[in-house]
């Protein structure tokens, strides 16, 4: 076994976590700012400037849905109500607007 191949695997380990870990977070975030978390939306504001949020969204959009999937759309099929629709144009219009 060489040495590139004997780092190859722990480091794509490492970045494939810390993809799973940070989109986790964020996407999270993101979805209970959807739904109007007052929490969730000075979390953002504290930690993500405009152009920060964009990339995280573009980056970590797969696991965005997903959250949404489970968090929003499952409960409101067993309750019969939307609580939020998946609209992030309105998210960064009520974060960044002013």
């Amino acid at each position: 076994m060489t040495t590139l191949l004997f780092w190859f695997l722990p480091i794509m380990y490492a970045v494939i976590l810390t993809y799973l870990v940070l989109g986790f977070i964020v996407s999270f975030e993101v979805v209970a700012a959807m739904s109007g978390g007052k929490f969730a939306l000075v979390w953002i504001k504290k930690h993500f400037s405009y152009d920060e949020l964009y990339w995280s969204v573009i980056l970590f959009y797969p696991m965005l849905r997903l959250a949404y999937f489970f968090l929003e759309y499952i409960p409101s099929v067993f309750t019969h109500e939307i609580r939020c629709e998946f609209n992030l144009e309105s998210l960064f219009d009520e974060l960044f607007s002013h």
